[in-house]
Order: structure tokens, then C-alpha cells, then sequence
């Protein structure tokens, strides 16, 4: 939103700037013509001037670029200034920020190209470094309420939502803000108080074209957050035992105030080669954060096995997890019931599951993530289940990752109840990720390669491992999503029961 305000001021006072004076042919053409570098440099300089007064800026900022390339020294720091401007606003963030570098070492004092600087850094993802700058801003001036702003989007998009709220809080105590309301109304959406958003977004007044877009881009992302929904899904799945399963499942999902519900249905039919079992299982979900760092959720359900008999058990989980330093920990114990193939079914196995997690973002772009889970099973065997990962963001749009997942799964005995129960079960997987969004289509994929090794019924294992899995999404409207998943592999604990396996299956997703 800051940066649609940005771009219509300049717009609109381009034209009291000797922009639109000159034909971009004529400019071309002077171009052409000359040998000399610094005269070329200031034809270019102009020629993306004319550019910005058509609202040309990807042009604009290709002829900026080669202006700046060929004779920087031509143009003063306020020229420079404004090129990095457009510059960033034609998204060519790098370029941006080696120019607005330069500028700021040149004359460090200079507040407004650092706070710019700041700015194009929290774009670009690079959100620790925009802090940073932005703190050298204010300690020169406390009370700078762009600098103010850019930190607390920043904080913001790095999941400090505690910290940037105070920010936003304190600008719009000294005077209504469209940009520091918006950043509040997003800051407040993401740390699930919906009706503190809701209350934020009834104060926003927009005065122009840029602010509109605003208000409606934040309207959007509050709906998609807030309405409820119905999240149709099937999947089927097949593994090299002749595991067969089809499993349907429907959730609704809604907000009551600032908790949000979920009502589960799921349907499974399973087969193998001698039996053919069914199970229903039911559960209502709620989860509420009761602060800006702290979360609670619960639910209840109860899980109907049948063919040969039908049994009920009730099912449950708790967690409680907190936003820490950049982010999150967190405890849960649940109580499931294995339905993922039809001798789990027929044995009647449950498992209750004490755990605990921590996930930490060491960097803007390195992630840690480690967890730990004691299992307790029905047929009175135990387990202990680790995990570890470590991910590398390589680019941020699309968003490319790379990474490391290392397991450590420990039964206390192999029970032959029909889930994989190794003795020291140790993976190392190497993956690699992609995410990519634009406009009405999304995909991501993950591939992994990998070693496993463990022992079971006194035979070891010991080879490599390979898959992955990809989701494509289509959303023809707004409040619709159509998705394809499938996922497959020889990664023995990625199933109930430790084989091959490959599953597929179709999402809708509607919100009202």
C-alpha cells in the first residue's frame, strides 16, 4: 500500500518536473547518434523521464539502468534518488538497492534515500537488513514516521506481530495514518484477533485511486482469512503390499469472534488382498489466540470401525504454542485412531501422541525446525519419534528452497498389528522446493533424494530413498480454489505402513 502512495505522488507531480517534454523517437534517435558516454547517459536519463510521465516504468527503469551504467557521475544524489525510485517500483529491486547502497555511503546523514533503501530491502525479503536501516534512521530521529512505518512492515512480514503492532499503535496515537492503519489491520489479521481487524478496517478512509486498491487488496485478504468454508477432498492411495484405500473427507470451518471452529467428517474404505474394512470419524476443532504470542487449540471426535463388526472410540488433542524471539514453540497431546490401511482398521489401533516442537527462522532466509513425539499404541507398544530440518530459501519469488529432514523413529518391540514399527529407523532426505503463485494459478513441488537405514522383525535395511509430492492449484474466482495433489516414494515412515507408495487425489475449496 505504501508503495502505491509513493508512485501516484510522483506520478502526479511528474509533469512539474520536465517530464513528457521530449518524444521518446526523438530521444531514440539522439541515442543513436552519439558516441559520447556521459552525453548518452544523460539522453537515457531522459529518455526513462519521458517514460515515467506514460507510466511506462519497466521502460523507464531499463533506460535508467543504462544511464546509471554508463556515466553515474553525470547525475546528482537527488537524480540518482528518484531513478532508484523508479527503479524499485518497476520491481528491479536489486538494481534499487546497489543504487540506494551507494547513495547512503556517500552520504550517510542523507535520511530520506535510506529509509527508501530500508523500504526496498523489506520488498525484497531481505527483512533482517531493513530493520537495520531503518534502525539507523531512528536513532538519528527517534520520532520518524517513515522509518517507524517501514520497521513495523517489516516486523510484520517476519512474523513479529506483538512488536509491529506497538509500532503501528504508537503512529496512529499521534495522527490517522492510511499505511500505518493498513500494516495494524494485517499485523492484527495474521495474529488471529478478527474482530481488532475487522474494528481497524472500519476506521481506513481512502482518498485516492492507490488507496482503494489498498483497502480492496486488505478486504480480500481478510475474507479469505475470515469467511467461512467448505474444504471438499479425495484421495487415493496404493502401496507395493496392495494397500488400497479411498478417503473422502469434508471440513467446515468458521469464526465465532476471535476463535475458529471446524467441524471434520472423513469417510475411509480400505482393502488389501483378504480384507475390505471401513471407517467415519468426526471431530470438532477450535483454536484461539490469546495473545499476540500465545495460542490455544482443542478438539473432540470419535472415529466408527466397521465390516466385521463396528466399534466406536472417542478421539481428542490439545496443543498450546507461543511466538518466540522469530518463531514458534509448542506442546500437543492427541489421541488417534490409525485408519490409514484395513488390517489398522480391523486390529482396532490407537495412539495417543505427547509431543513437542520448535521452529526458528535464524536468518530471513535459514529456517530450523526440530520435534519430538512419544507414542503410546493400543497393542502396548511405545515409540520415540524425532525430527530435525533445516531449510534455505535460494530465491523468495518464486520461492525456491533447499534443505535437509533427518528422522529418528524407535519402537520398543515390532507388534505385527500392521503399522511400520522399525528399531532405529534413521533418513537423511536432501529436498529441494518450489512455490510459485500468479494470479489465478499456484503450484508446489518437492523433490527429495536420501538414505535410510533400520531393522525390523531381525531383518536390517539399509538403502537410498527417493520422491516427492507437487500440489497445482486453479482458482477461477476469488472464494474458489481447485487443486490436484499427489505425492509418492519409497520413504518407509512417510506410511502407516512402510512401503512404496503413491497417493493422488483432487481439493475444492469454497468460501460464503
Amino acid at each position: 500500500m505504501l508503495r502505491a502512495a509513493v508512485i501516484f505522488f510522483i506520478l502526479t507531480t511528474s509533469f512539474h518536473t520536465g517530464f513528457g517534454a521530449e518524444p521518446t523517437e526523438k530521444l531514440q534517435e539522439a541515442i543513436q547518434s552519439t558516441g559520447d558516454k556521459s552525453e548518452s547517459a544523460e539522453l537515457y536519463k531522459r529518455l526513462g523521464d519521458q517514460y515515467v510521465s506514460q507510466d511506462k516504468t519497466d521502460e523507464a527503469a531499463e533506460a535508467y539502468i543504462k544511464a546509471l551504467s554508463l556515466s553515474r557521475e553525470r547525475f546528482s544524489a537527488g537524480e540518482r534518488f528518484r531513478m532508484a525510485i523508479y527503479l524499485s517500483w518497476a520491481d528491479r529491486l536489486k538494481e534499487a538497492i546497489i543504487e540506494l547502497r551507494l547513495i547512503v555511503n556517500e552520504d550517510p546523514k542523507n535520511l530520506a534515500p535510506r529509509i527508501h533503501l530500508a523500504r526496498v530491502l523489506s520488498w525484497a525479503g531481505e527483512l533482517t537488513e531493513s530493520i537495520e536501516e531503518a534502525d539507523k534512521v531512528l536513532q538519528e530521529s527517534p520520532e520518524n514516521r517513515d522509518a517507524l512505518l517501514v520497521k513495523a512492515d517489516a516486523l510484520q512480514w517476519k512474523g513479529r506481530y506483538k512488536t509491529a503492532i506497538a509500532i503501528y499503535r504508537h503512529l496512529l496515537e499521534k495522527e490517522e495514518n492510511f499505511d500505518a492503519r493498513v500494516g495494524l489491520s494485517y499485523a492484527l489479521l495474521s495474529s488471529g484477533d478478527r474482530t481488532g481487524t475487522e474494528e481497524s478496517r472500519r476506521l481506513l478512509k481512502p482518498v485516492n485511486a492507490p488507496q482503494e486498491r489498498g483497502l480492496k487488496k486488505l478486504t480480500e485478504a481478510i475474507e479469505r482469512v475470515t469467511k467461512p468454508k467448505l474444504d471438499l477432498r479425495y484421495n487415493y492411495y496404493k502401496d507395493s503390499d496392495d494397500n488400497r484405500l479411498h478417503r473422502y473427507n469434508l471440513l467446515y470451518g468458521f469464526w465465532l469472534s476471535n476463535l475458529y471452529l471446524d467441524l471434520n467428517f472423513r469417510h475411509t474404505d480400505a482393502r488389501d488382498k483378504i480384507r475390505d474394512r471401513r471407517a467415519e470419524d468426526f471431530s470438532f476443532k477450535g483454536y484461539a489466540n490469546l495473545t499476540e504470542s500465545l495460542g490455544v487449540g482443542g478438539g473432540l471426535g470419535f472415529s466408527q470401525l466397521g465390516n466385521g463388526g463396528t466399534t466406536n472410540f472417542f478421539t481428542g488433542h490439545i496443543k498450546l504454542d507461543a511466538r518466540l524471539f522469530n518463531g514458534i514453540v509448542g506442546a500437543n497431546v492427541s489421541r488417534d485412531i490409525l485408519t490409514d490401511t484395513a488390517q489398522l482398521i480391523e486390529n482396532r489401533i490407537r495412539m495417543t501422541t505427547t509431543g513437542f516442537y520448535a521452529s526458528q527462522a535464524l536468518t530471513d532466509r535459514f529456517s530450523l525446525y526440530g520435534g519430538y513425539n512419544y507414542k503410546h499404541f493400543s497393542d502396548r507398544n511405545r515409540a520415540h519419534d524425532v525430527q530435525f530440518v533445516s531449510q534455505y530459501a535460494v530465491y523468495l519469488n518464486p520461492r525456491i528452497a533447499v534443505g535437509h529432514r533427518f528422522r529418528f523413529l524407535d519402537f520398543r518391540r515390532q507388534s505385527g498389528s500392521g503399522y511400520f514399527d522399525p528399531d532405529n529407523y534413521v533418513s537423511n532426505r536432501f529436498f529441494t522446493s518450489l512455490y510459485l503463485e500468479r494470479e489465478k494459478f499456484y503450484v508446489y513441488s518437492e523433490l527429495f533424494i536420501g538414505h535410510q537405514s533400520f531393522r525390523r522383525n531381525s531383518f536390517p535395511t539399509d538403502d537410498f530413498i527417493s520422491g516427492g509430492g507437487a500440489s497445482l492449484g486453479f482458482k477461477p474466482t476469488q472464494n474458489t480454489a481447485l487443486e490436484l495433489n499427489l505425492e509418492g516414494g519409497n520413504f518407509a515412515a512417510g506410511t502407516a505402513s512402510g512401503f512404496q507408495y503413491f497417493t493422488i487425489g483432487p481439493r475444492f475449496l469454497f468460501r460464503f
